[in-house]
């Protein structure tokens, strides 16, 4: 064991053990976080270094406190050097078809990244590359000082790691923990991830420091000699380094008569010993230092001679002066390397801080001007004028936002924002000022909202023009009233813009009134602004965005209120393929077009949002696909299509996660709670809700209801049947309470009529559930009335609750609502099974069953069982086979493979796991009873 290893045991082993299961076929995360100087950059050398001795292919990179804002700075170090030497056809393979769009992004693929419209394109085509390259072996990760890394970066890690089974893959990082300025809420997502073993180096002990120092200093030192030392430092691993060569070049021995010393220098031993080091060296190895020092980490050797004025034939002998002066680090194999980086970023650090304030701004901006001319990325110059002191240059404003667009274009809306911050302190012509607001605004609108209002409020103050205004208060008006915090200024704001509007802008006139309906939509309350409707649907049609805007707006706003109205709107706005782009991007008053359709009618609901999906997949947000992709499992529970359910919803609540959209989460986590539930899956249901239900999330916000109802079904389900009927009346007084009346959306009242007949008040339960019957029936949909024909039948005795059973069944029968027809037949069958007509009661029992299991309801199966064995039935665990047994996901699958396509090809296409096509493709063949690819075209036939 090497010095910098003592006391370095356990965390060898558990590095030893990632790497020996990536070599196995497996995956691992491993996290290595503790303060500066305790050795975590050197378990990550050792993890490369076990990593490349095992035969796996070794990617790294290292995040720089200059650097942080530089989006996806460290995919760019992990990926862009492997990729820039290969062989070109190796390149070609790895980035095919569905990695392509990681191409763009890594300047490696002759597409400019600016053209890249999709966070979501960006993070699967990284995937996807990675997934390419554990196809030719292993592959180890390895990424240092993780707490400066850029938000785009971690973004990724946090996709790939609920994808890491797929992958033979080992992702090692070391981080400090509270660092200031870190990302935290990605951090803490990616620590938090079950894949994750934390590492945690601690300070050697004394005698491990004594071992230390004897290795460095080549003798036993005396004992009060190591004694103090290790006071000193704390047993810091790096702070005990450094004290020892600041006491080498001292010219002290580890003896007893050193210790005044050691006292002295204590933990400033770094910076000391780094000043003497530079104070020892040549004015032209001075400046080199500094220019690596400004460049950053894995600094490229012409640039930095170019930056320092040195000769690059003196370039070798200067860098040769940094690497015995123990500055930076030492070549490979005697070569000068393609890289240059200090030895610790702490060194770096000091180098930088060290250097005079004029000359570190003057170095940043000709570094500025060196990369912009070698044709490097915007945002690499960009980095450095963040570092420059503001001068009123035109072509450093037209530099930082250039670089703001191709940041947002690969989905760092937080580097944008940083870029454009920085603009606007050249400063920029008070004209150029309103765009470059703006563009914050826009930019701030996906990560600050609080920035965003600052930005918006300051250009339409500066804006004269009614036009720009109007535009203005568009962008300005929906971040107030996503921030959920002030919706007065929303109304007060558009209402001002729309009084002075001049008459021919039409578009943004019905764009602003759209925005206004949004307000009860997010917020509770102001259901006074629905009372514009028969106003607004008696405009004139005009085909405008603002016009598409508008009408989507209204079908939403009529599907809350149970208006059926609202369907044909809905099928007409999503049908228009400007409304699917618009809803791809992120525009909020488009993401919503297809809800009522989902509400209505499950299956078209799903084909609407298949669509969304496909679009948002290809060029859209997290925040719009987490939106659409969430409507799509709300859809597929509509139908009782529960594995799909619950894919797209968990899927849906990881994107809003890792996009830090908490607006979109409450009704995600109600959705995905309810799944759950129906796939008896009850205490990771109750799991979801509480964690969503903690008293720091924000009650204003009109979702909150469905999390209410989703509590009152985990709470009805464990039987507390009072505080699930308080729930229930709760959530219904929410949504009641901001225009909805639509039990297809929040069918609360039967939930409570449900919850006071377990507590004996049938009377009042039969009062709910017939209110409800009255308003499904205005909403003409077969799932929302037969659920409350259901519930009514069962609250009714005797004959008369069956007749109304059976009314609901015959409803359902040839709807879209499996799940739903799955319900009344149980409720059906045990209802005749009491009347004691037990032959009847075990047909539609049977029949209720095997439709459950085929929705994937083990809770519902579990009772159908039971009511078949009072029936005298001994019943069998359902056996699913057939195409009609076939789940979407499957019969996609099924159907791909049959056309000759691999699983990798499958995967790409529907965007999962490999894994995920195998367990598809294995259930195909169990439910088909086939075992071969060549059997699936004509096992499948008939379901064409």
């Amino acid at each position: 064991m090497t010095a910098d290893l003592l006391d370095r045991d356990e965390d060898v082993a558990l590095l030893r053990q990632g790497v020996s299961d990536a070599l196995s076929g497996s995956h691992g995360f491993l996290a290595i976080s503790a303060p500066a100087g305790l050795g975590k950059s050197r378990l990550l050398k050792e993890a490369g270094t076990l990593a490349r001795e095992a035969g796996l292919r070794v990617l790294s990179a290292r995040g720089s406190e200059l650097e942080r804002e530089y989006s996806l700075g460290l995919v760019q170090q992990l990926y862009e050097p492997l990729l820039h030497s290969c062989d070109p056809a190796d390149r070609d393979r790895w980035l095919a078809d569905a990695a392509r769009p990681a191409g763009s992004v890594l300047g490696v693929s002759g597409t400019d990244a600016e053209t890249v419209r999709g966070e979501f394109a960006v993070l699967h085509g990284l995937f996807w590359l990675t997934s390419n390259l554990c196809q030719d072996g292993p592959l180890a990760l390895v990424v240092d000082d993780l707490h400066w890394g850029d938000e785009a970066s971690l973004r990724f890690l946090a996709y790939l790691l609920p994808r890491l089974p797929d992958l033979r893959l080992l992702l090692v990082v070391a981080l400090r923990p509270g660092e200031p300025g870190a990302a935290e809420h990605l951090i803490d997502l990616l620590l938090a991830d079950q894949e994750c073993t934390l590492l945690h180096p601690t300070p050697l002990g004394p005698e491990a420091s004594g071992l230390a120092l004897t290795s460095w200093f080549g003798e036993t030192p005396d004992a009060a000699f190591a004694a103090a030392c290790h006071e000193a430092t704390g047993g810091n691993p790096l702070l005990l380094r450094e004290l020892s060569r600041a006491l080498v070049a001292e010219g002290l021995s580890p003896a007893r008569g050193s210790v005044p010393q050691v006292e002295h220098l204590g933990s400033r031993a770094l910076q000391r010993r780094v000043a003497r080091e530079i104070g020892r060296l040549q004015p032209d190895a001075v400046r080199l230092a500094q220019a690596v020092a400004v460049l950053g980490p894995r600094a490229h050797p012409a640039h930095a001679a170019s930056l320092a004025g040195l000769d690059p034939a003196l370039l070798g002998h200067h860098l040769a002066d940094l690497h015995s002066a123990h500055l930076l680090t030492a070549p490979q194999h005697g070569e000068p390397g393609d890289h240059l980086d200090f030895v610790h970023p702490l060194v770096r650090a000091t180098v930088h801080r060290g250097t005079p304030l004029s000359r570190r701004a003057d170095l940043h901006a000709r570094a500025a001007a060196l990369l912009t001319a070698s044709g490097a990325r915007p945002e690499l110059a960009a980095e450095h004028l963040l570092h420059v002191p503001p001068a009123h240059d035109a072509d450093t404003v037209t530099a930082l936002r250039d670089a703001a667009r191709h940041a947002l274009g690969s989905g760092a809306a937080e580097a944008a924002l940083t870029y454009l911050r920085r603009a606007l302190e050249e400063p920029p012509p008070r004209q150029e000022r309103i765009t470059v607001l703006t563009e914050a605004g826009t930019a701030a609108f996906l990560t600050d909202l609080p920035a965003a209002k600052r930005y918006l409020d300051e250009a339409a103050d500066l804006a004269v023009d009614p036009r720009t205004r109007g535009g203005l208060a568009t962008i300005r008006e929906l971040v107030y009233l996503l921030g959920m915090q002030d919706p007065d200024h929303t109304v007060t704001g558009v209402r001002d813009v729309l009084e002075s509007l001049p008459a021919e802008e039409d578009d943004l006139r019905r764009t602003l009134e759209a925005l206004l309906l949004a307000v009860p939509l997010v917020t509770p309350g102001w259901t006074d602004l629905l009372r514009q409707l028969p106003r607004l649907r008696a405009l004139a049609p005009s085909g405008t965005m603002g016009a598409l805007a508008l009408d989507g707006m209204i079908a939403i706003c009529d599907a809350y209120a149970g208006d059926p109205r609202c369907v044909e709107t809905s099928r007409r706005v999503v049908a228009d393929p400007r409304v699917r782009q618009a809803a791809a991007d992120g525009g909020f008053l488009f993401m919503n077009a297809a809800f009522p359709l989902v509400v209505h009618d499950p299956d078209k609901g799903v084909a609407a949002c298949e669509t969304l999906v496909a679009g948002a997949r290809a060029t859209g947000s997290l925040l719009s696909l987490s939106a659409l992709q969430g409507f799509r499992g709300f859809a597929w529970l509509q139908r009782g299509d529960l594995a799909e359910a619950a894919g797209d919803l968990e899927e849906a609540l990881g994107l809003a996660t890792t996009a830090h959209t908490p607006v979109q989460q409450y009704a995600l986590t109600a959705w995905l709670a309810e799944t759950l539930l129906e796939q008896g899956l009850a205490a990771r249901a109750e799991a979801v809700v509480e964690q969503a239900l903690q008293p720091s999330q924000n009650r204003e916000n009109r979702a909150y209801g469905f999390l209410l109802y989703a509590h009152a079904c985990v709470l009805h389900g464990a039987g507390s049947h009072e505080a699930a009927l308080k729930a229930a009346l709760d959530a219904g007084a929410d949504f009641t309470g901001s225009g909805g009346h639509n039990p297809a959306i929040l069918p609360w009242q039967t939930l409570a009529a449900l919850c006071l007949h377990a507590l004996g008040r049938t009377d009042e339960g039969l009062d709910h559930a017939r209110r409800e019957l009255d308003a499904a029936r205005r909403w003409a949909s077969p799932r929302a009335e037969g659920r409350a024909l259901r519930t009514v039948g069962l609250l009714t005795p005797g004959s008369d609750g069956i007749g109304v059973l059976t009314e609901a069944e015959r409803l359902l029968r040839p709807s879209s609502a499996r799940l739903e027809h799955a319900k009344t037949l149980v409720g059906l069958g045990a209802a005749v099974r009491r009347s004691n007509q037990r032959s009847q009661a075990r047909t539609l029992l049977g029949e209720g069953m095997e439709l459950a299991h085929r929705c994937g309801a083990r809770l519902l199966v579990d009772h159908a069982r039971t009511e078949l064995r009072a029936a005298g039935a001994r019943p069998r665990t359902p056996r699913q086979t057939g195409p009609e047994a076939l789940t979407p996901s499957e019969t996609r699958a099924a159907r791909m493979a049959a056309t000759g396509l691999t699983n990798r090809q499958i995967a790409q296409q529907l965007f999962v796991t490999t894994k995920t096509v195998e367990v598809h493709l294995s259930a195909v063949y169990r439910k088909l009873d086939i075992s071969h690819r060549s059997q699936l075209a004509t096992a499948l036939a008939d379901t064409s």
